[in-house]
C-alpha cells in the first residue's frame, strides 16, 4: 500500500486521469479486510506502458492496525498511509486511501510476497455503465462514488470490461 501511495506523490498524471473518488470514506472499518501480511516492503512504481520507473521509491514496514483495520507506516513518505482494502472477490481488492480532496480508489491484487495496483480510469465506463450504477463523470473527469454498492459495482465493470489486461501502476515486494 505504501508504494501506491509514493506513485501517487510520485505520478500526479494518474491522478488527473479520471479515476473513483468519494469525499467520505465508502470502506469503513466494518468493511475492511487484512490482505497483505504486516512486514518490510519495497515499492516500485511503473510507466504507463507497464514497465518500472526508475527502480524502488520506498521502502519501511508496513502495519496493519486490528481495530482501525489499516495499513499504517512509521517510514517517512508512505503513499498509502491509512489505507483500507476490501476483498472483490479471490486475490483482488478495492483499496482505499485519503487523498488531500477526499477519497481515492483502486484495484489492488495480492499474491504471495507481493501486491500490485492499478489506478483506474473512469473513462473507461461508458455513460451508460455510470448511469446504470448511478455514478456521473464531474467536469474534470472524476467519477464521484457515493456508496460502497456502487464502488463495487463500478469496479466490477470496469475490470470486466478491460477483461484482464489491466496495465500495473505499482508494486510492493515484501522483503526479509
Amino acid at each position: 500500500m505504501r508504494g501506491l501511495a509514493r506513485l501517487l506523490l510520485l505520478a500526479p498524471a494518474l491522478l488527473l486521469s479520471g479515476c473513483f473518488t468519494s469525499q467520505e470514506e465508502l470502506i469503513g472499518s466494518r468493511h475492511a479486510m487484512r490482505a497483505m501480511p504486516p512486514g518490510e516492503y519495497t515499492h516500485t512504481p511503473f510507466d504507463t506502458e507497464g514497465n518500472e520507473w526508475g527502480g524502488v521509491t520506498w521502502a519501511g514496514r508496513i502495519d496493519y492496525g486490528f481495530f482501525t483495520r489499516r495499513y499504517t507506516s512509521d517510514a517517512p513518505n508512505f503513499p498509502h498511509q491509512d489505507a483500507r482494502l476490501r476483498r472483490l472477490s479471490g486475490d483482488t481488492y478495492i483499496g482505499q486511501w485519503p487523498r488531500e480532496d477526499g477519497i481515492g480508489y483502486g484495484v489492488v491484487f495480492v499474491y504471495d510476497g507481493m501486491t500490485t495496483y492499478h489506478q483506474p480510469d473512469c473513462h473507461v465506463l461508458t455513460d451508460e455503465a455510470l448511469a446504470e450504477a448511478g455514478i456521473t463523470r464531474d467536469p474534470e473527469g472524476f467519477c464521484t462514488i457515493e456508496t460502497l454498492d456502487q464502488l463495487e459495482q463500478v469496479i466490477r465493470t470496469y475490470l470486466d470490461i478491460l477483461d484482464g489486461d489491466v496495465r500495473i501502476d505499482g508494486i510492493y515486494r515484501r522483503v526479509g
